[in-house]
């Protein structure tokens, strides 16, 4: 089937290495893919793509912000397209891997560093510096299930490292609000995954790689395939990947607490050493004295520990207080995991059948199986406190760090999180008559994560430490390295388990409706049900008063499902041979939310006065439902002391409601748990710009976006509910001042509700009861606002006798980022916490059986930790006044001045390389290096005292990386 000209330019951007929206793209329910058409026709020349211009020429196709097919290359809104071909090139071994080089995807997310995340094999994007859960996943044009486990405890969202390379194609990202086509989580833009259809043949990888610093190994094999018949075609993939868990041990700069930078030293470091982390100690509370370890004891457990002297240090009075010796940890980041490690096994397939009435079946099925491996600190036991020891004659407290001789290895220290996720789906596609295309699917899809984790059982342990009646220590346990069987008695594993389902429908119909008086009145109708629930099982033996044991995992609780259904128009209208208009609206209902629905609609437009010169701009509003964990999580409890600010104020105590004035609530019970009936969180966005042709082979592109968010919900603490409360009752806050922006009444009327109070002591007033309990939870709080500009070039020639070459360059620049923690409070300007810019560029070059790509990208610099605050003295003292001048009066240094520090650390530049050669026809070899400077950020953040004192944000600890790879192909 012969293809036009301009079908043949189309894929010539395509497969450059950005395309952004010049490339025009099937939807999954078109008949003809571009995969399809590329194996057709070679790409064409750079004549051919000059006469490719004429709309009229070339197929429609669907691009990821409309469903309406299209012929012309460019829309009103900017797109981006990275090819699987492209995320190999430039060296990537994932998609998200590729995903976190976008400029688009400015924000920063939890790294695998990170202490106390939810969700440790969890991979999330953040766009626009929106937050993850904010941006929409879709698979062939379909949503996706949530990961199980909230985000940092509280939301949900998409996981971006359960998508195996095997299977993709291309990767289109629109970075603007979205949800009058595509609904709620649409805010800061789409991310659609179109997968490999129409496959010939088949292709097997092999492919293995290192670190060269040493540690994370990593082996990527897959075998993709394909068959066709006159009427039918099969695609499938099998893809196992394999990378090692990096521990800190691997990178000897940063796995001790000796690491830390010079000048993050307090004078406690600098007069008497650094403190390291306990290994074992023996502490007398009665004394404040460590009891010494016997002589040796310290050096039997392969160098983990040492004999370290506890010394403390007072500034004030010079003087040094020396509190005995204990076994300190070497390293004790040492088995921390920089990276986490991954086993991932996956499948899908793929198959279609064309009926003889002209409509054509579709079913498509993946598969995903991982093991992820993570380690914080190693397994330890402790006396959880004071007891009086009958052997020693004193109260002790007991701390007993294991090492990996005594556990069998450190991989049992590990926590393993097995998941498995499945997602299939079916339907039928056909025509109305000859205008009209219709696509109707049903699919379901499921996700499950089993976290198993390495537990000391409570009771067992302390008796094998401290005896039957747990009153005398077993010195020679404690200080003695004991066997993996002895270990094995005292621990087990515990297992948490998450699950995420989702069911849904959908219908779309989308074509001409007539001719206008400057084209045909393009038209898309869509309608959607769906079902989603969540459920939280945390390990049973971790809850409760009589728990068996303690996990240093998060404890998350929660459960419940909702229903969804919505309906949406678009519609293109030409109003001039040069302007094109297309407007959209959409009709969301999701059960468990204050107000009847959400209505979304957006507008663009269009105008080329000149053939090779696009102007464009959007407006398009945005929601977003309430995350079901924000809904449905069980409360959970805790115990804190908090102040009594309405009893303060009752007693006409303004300016003075302190804990020292009698205003303090001793243990009021905090339960923490989900809000129902929250609002939809809405926005707007906007973004203009122009795509320019200047030459053939040549084109740049600059276009501004701004996105606005309001009623963005997020958790309110403790503190924050009294505060309401006594400003609800009163009309004021604890220092006697009104608020510039007053809570509402359903706000005061929530809060109010949140707080229990027992009976007034003498019933006489004015003070009310006392706090027994404070509900905290989510609720609609806070605002965003963030604009910046994103500009591009891309550049192809050829030349006789260098052969051909590619350019693509993209660059973000954030130019406003506001956030409003409480509607009570002020815009505050967040960009300087973030990377304020974000390049990322490669060079292609093809002659031959030859080919190689060079690639490189540039995230701007982020705030030091000390960022804001005050510069240290000569003997590292840091005053803590806002004008950082030292107020204590005893201090040597009384009444002396530093000053503010603004420093920044970065940017963060990487390199990578790769090149191929041809073998044969059938045989290919590529090699690999990523980060080519092995630029690991090893002079750090100055003032980062804490793991990994690194700027893990930007910089990355791996460093360079290096792999081979085989590629055979069965035609």
């Amino acid at each position: 089937m012969r293809r036009s000209a301009l079908t043949c330019a189309l894929l010539s951007v395509l497969f450059a290495p950005h395309a952004r929206a010049a490339d025009a793209q099937p939807d999954p329910s078109a008949d003809q893919s571009l995969a399809e058409q590329s194996q057709a026709e070679p790409a064409p020349s750079s004549d051919q793509a000059g006469n490719a211009r004429k709309p009229t020429e070339i197929d429609k196709v669907t691009v990821t912000g409309s469903r309406i097919k299209r012929a012309e290359i460019e829309g009103p809104a900017p797109v981006f397209t990275i090819t699987a071909a492209q995320i190999e090139k430039e060296g990537f071994n994932t998609v998200y891997d590729a995903l976190t080089t976008l400029t688009e995807a400015m924000g920063t997310v939890e790294s695998d560093i990170a202490w106390g995340q939810h969700t440790v094999n969890a991979s999330p994007l953040n766009l626009r510096n929106m937050g993850p859960g904010r941006s929409l996943l879709l698979i062939n044009g379909r949503r996706v299930v949530d990961y199980p486990l909230p985000y940092q405890g509280k939301s949900n969202f998409a996981n971006f490292n359960n998508i195996p390379t095997a299977i993709v194609e291309r990767i289109e990202v629109l970075a603007s609000g979205a949800s009058a086509i595509y609904g709620s989580d649409a805010v800061a833009g789409v991310i659609n995954v179109i997968l490999k259809k129409e496959f010939q043949g088949d292709q097997v990888k092999i492919r293995g790689g290192t670190s060269t610093r040493g540690g994370r190994d990593a082996m990527d094999l897959s075998w993709a395939g394909g068959r066709s018949g006159d009427n039918w075609s099969v695609t499938y993939a099998l893809q196992y990947f394999k990378r090692e868990a990096l521990p800190a041990g691997e990178r000897p700069f940063m796995d001790s607490d000796f690491d830390a930078p010079p000048r993050s030293l307090n004078p406690q470091d600098r007069t008497t050493g650094i403190l390291p982390s306990t290994g074992i100690r023996m502490l007398n509370t009665d004394t404040g004295m460590r009891l010494a370890p016997p002589p040796g004891a310290c050096d039997q457990f392969g160098g983990e520990f040492f004999l370290q002297n506890r010394r403390t240090y007072n500034r004030n009075s010079n003087t040094i207080n020396n509190t005995g010796w204990q076994c300190g940890q070497s390293a004790v980041f040492q088995h921390w995991t920089l990276r986490n490690g991954s086993e991932d096994r996956s499948g899908y397939l793929y198959a279609n059948y064309d009926f003889e009435n002209g409509m054509q079946g579709w079913a498509t099925l993946g598969v995903w199986s991982s093991r992820g491996t993570n380690m914080t600190f190693m397994p330890a036991w402790s006396s959880s406190g004071s007891y009086f020891d009958r052997g020693v004659g004193a109260n002790l407290d007991l701390v007993r760090y294991f090492t990996p001789q005594e556990i069998g290895g450190a991989e049992n220290g590990y926590t393993h999180s097995d998941e498995l996720s499945w997602d299939v789906s079916a339907g039928l596609r056909g025509k109305f008559g000859d205008r009209f295309d219709w696509d109707f699917s049903i699919g379901r899809a499921e996700y499950r994560v089993d976290e198993k984790f390495p537990a000391v059982l409570t009771a067992e342990a302390d008796r094998f430490f401290l005896g039957a009646n747990r009153d005398r220590v077993d010195q020679g346990r404690l200080w003695n390295p004991i066997s993996p069987q002895d270990y094995a008695s005292i621990t087990t594993r515990g297992k948490n388990r998450a699950e995420s389902w989702l069911t849904s429908a959908n219908f779309i119909v989308s074509g001409d409706l007539f001719e206008g008086w400057a084209g045909p009145i393009g038209f898309a109708g869509q309608f959607e049900a769906a079902k989603q629930g969540y459920r939280l099982a945390p390990d049973a033996n971790t809850l409760g008063d009589d728990r068996r044991y303690e996990q240093t995992a998060n404890i998350d609780l929660g459960s419940g499902s909702r229903n969804h259904y919505a309906a949406g128009v678009e519609f293109k209208i030409p109003l001039l041979k040069s302007l094109t208009a297309s407007v959209a609206g959409r009709y969301d209902k999701y059960d468990a939310v204050s107000g009847d629905a959400a209505s979304t609609y957006n507008a663009g437009l269009e105008w080329r006065p000149f053939s090779n010169l696009l102007v464009r701009g959007t407006y398009a509003t945005s929601f977003r439902a309430p995350d079901m964990h924000f809904v449905y999580a069980t409360p959970s409890t805790s115990v804190s002391d908090q102040t009594d600010y309405l009893n303060c104020l009752r007693a006409g105590q303004q300016g003075n409601c302190t804990w020292d004035s009698g205003f303090k609530v001793e243990d009021a019970e905090i339960s923490r748990q989900g809000t129902p009936n929250l609002k939809y969180e809405t926005g707007n966005s906007w973004t203009a710009g122009f795509v320019w042709d200047i030459a053939d082979g040549l084109s740049v592109s600059t276009d501004y976006w701004r996105i606005e968010l309001e009623d963005e919900i997020d958790d309110i603490g403790a503190d924050d509910v009294l505060l309401d409360e006594a400003y609800c009752l009163t009309g004021k806050t604890p220092t006697g001042e009104r608020r510039v922006s007053p809570p509402s009444s359903d706000r005061c009327k929530l809060q109010l509700s949140r707080v229990t109070r027992g009976a007034d002591p003498d019933g006489a007033g004015p003070l009310l009861g006392p706090v027994t309990e404070i509900r905290t939870g989510p609720i609609n709080r806070a605002a965003r606002n963030v604009e910046g500009i994103d500009a591009s070039l891309k550049y192809r020639f050829s030349t006789a006798r260098w052969g051909d070459f590619s350019v693509g360059l993209n660059y973000t620049n954030l130019l406003k980022l506001e956030t409003q923690s409480d509607g009570s409070a002020e815009m505050e300007d967040k960009r300087t916490d973030e990377p304020r810019s974000k390049f990322r560029g490669s060079v292609n070059w093809q002659r031959d059986k030859w080919n190689a790509t060079v690639y490189a990208d540039r995230v701007g610099s982020v705030p030091s930790v000390r960022f804001g605050g005050c510069r240290e003295f000569a003997d590292g003292y840091v005053p803590s006044s806002d004008d950082c001048v030292d107020n204590d009066a005893a201090s040597p240094t009384f009444g002396q001045k530093t000053g503010k520090y603004y420093g920044r650390v970065g940017p963060a530049i990487t390199w990578n390389l790769s090149a191929g050669y041809q073998i044969t026809d059938k045989a290919k070899v590529n090699v690999y290096v990523s980060n080519v400077f092995d630029e690991v950020n090893e002079d750090k953040d100055p003032y980062k005292k804490d793991f990994a004192f690194i700027a893990d944000r930007i910089f990355s600890p791996v460093g360079r990386e290096v792999a081979i790879e085989y590629v055979l192909d069965f035609n």
